[in-house]
């Protein structure tokens, strides 16, 4: 049994301790931000957050969920193995021109981008290029993932311009120019050495069917292993060409670069150094050995041992209204959750957050209405999104709320990466 400690400001990372609990460890949980909202998140079901910090080097492993706070985290890795945040991770997902910098270091193609502090001035490079661009304001989870926009053309992007700048209150901001191709993300678990379990990520973030709606960071998403003995083209390419810089870094965790591919190159767009959600979950659930010695054997630099259930894994995000909106106090409480098996199912099956324990039953803890995500896994992609269907069609919540055409969108993104030989 080992002594885990899961370090969070949003409650994020409260699920994970239901799976260290099961494996057996003993599991504390610090609250480290003075804004508490998130906090009643699983109320009832995992530990009670600590608020006073704790003495990390009583701990034999330090979860970080979130980056964030790099200068906790390094005191933590100073007394204990820690994974996740440090003044590296938290600096190349917030500092937008940092990162874009780092994967041409690296050799990672990028997109053709401009730096900029005023709107006016974006205006003007947009008119005089006359071609599409995305807006990506800088402050990583610091920024709605509302406050990207992807331009449908130079004159969609210049109307919408005064808006963004009005919406991100003056931050400073890259253009990048729109490349066509497939959106997908390339994870590995650094030990300091090298990469290890291997995998993809396709995400939906838009809210409604067909792509419609407003961006709600993850709609739903497949998780997909790779070969880490024999990697795919797309790793090569992109993501395992920071090798050398991780190492030099002594990074040890997650990452993961989100690309666009065309058909002849990866192109790097962001970083995500960190658990992401919810394809941290999706990715979990595959995860047959025990977690908690997983992290523990990435922590402390040794090659990890784990075994996969299945080659896919897939999640469906499940909310109620107001969700996607962020109004404060708006969201309700008690809310009955039906459908849920709390012995066999939410430690693995399903990623939980606005949910708290009445009594034996499940409600609403009143967060933000993003309520969980049934998990399920398949030799493949409709096997897994078969069972995953059975699960939400389990699920009595009223008013929930969830897209019904994922399978249709990642079959043919996958495909398409497939047949242009990005995952050989």
């Amino acid at each position: 049994m080992a002594r885990i400690l899961i370090v969070t400001h949003s409650g994020y990372g409260h699920w994970f301790s239901l799976r260290f609990i099961e494996e057996g460890h003993s599991v504390d949980i610090y609250w480290a931000d003075k804004d508490k909202d998130g906090i009643d998140c699983l109320g009832g079901m995992c530990p009670e957050p600590l608020i006073t910090e704790p003495s990390f080097n009583k701990y034999d492993l330090v979860l970080f969920d979130l980056t964030g706070s790099p200068q906790l985290a390094d005191k933590a890795r100073a007394e204990a193995p820690t994974i996740g945040d440090s003044d590296f991770a938290t600096e190349i997902e917030n500092n937008r021109l940092l990162g874009i910098q780092l994967m041409e270091q690296a050799g990672i193609n990028v997109p053709e981008y401009e730096t900029f502090d005023e709107i006016s001035e974006a205006k003007r490079f947009v008119k005089k290029m006359n071609k599409r661009y995305v807006f990506k304001p800088f402050g990583g989870q610091r920024q709605d993932t509302a406050n990207t926009y992807v331009g449908k053309s130079a004159e969609d992007m210049i109307r919408y311009l005064d808006k963004l700048g009005d919406t991100t209150k003056g931050q400073q901001f890259i253009m990048q120019e729109v490349v066509e191709g497939t959106e997908v993300s390339t994870e590995g678990w650094f030990n300091g050495t090298d990469f290890h379990l291997l995998n993809g990520t396709l995400e939906e973030k838009k809210f409604m069917d067909g792509g419609r709606g407003p961006n709600t960071g993850c709609s739903g998403n497949l998780v997909f292993s790779y070969d880490s003995l024999n990697p795919p083209l797309i790793f090569r390419e992109g993501l395992g060409l920071m090798k050398d810089i991780l190492a030099e870094t002594g990074f040890r965790g997650p990452i993961d670069l989100n690309t666009i591919v065309s058909d002849t190159k990866v192109y790097g767009l962001e970083w995500t150094p960190r658990f992401g959600y919810d394809a941290a979950a999706t990715l979990f659930h595959l995860i047959e050995t025990e977690l908690g010695e997983f992290l523990y054997q990435v922590a402390t630099g040794y090659t990890p041992i784990f075994r996969l259930k299945n080659p896919f894994a897939v999640s469906i995000r499940v909310s109620i209204p107001p969700y996607p909106s962020e109004i404060k106090g708006k969201h309700p409480a008690e809310v009955p959750i039906e459908g849920l098996d709390k012995v066999k199912d939410i430690w693995r099956s399903y990623y939980l957050y606005d949910c708290c324990a009445d009594g034996d039953d499940l409600c609403t803890a009143g967060i933000n209405g993003f309520i969980c995500c049934p998990i399920a896994s398949g030799l493949t992609i409709p096997e897994a999104f078969d069972k995953v269907t059975h699960k939400l069609n389990k699920l009595q919540i009223p008013n929930m709320q969830y897209r019904g055409d994922l399978l249709k969108c990642f079959n043919k993104r996958y495909n398409d990466l497939r047949m242009e030989g990005w995952l050989r």
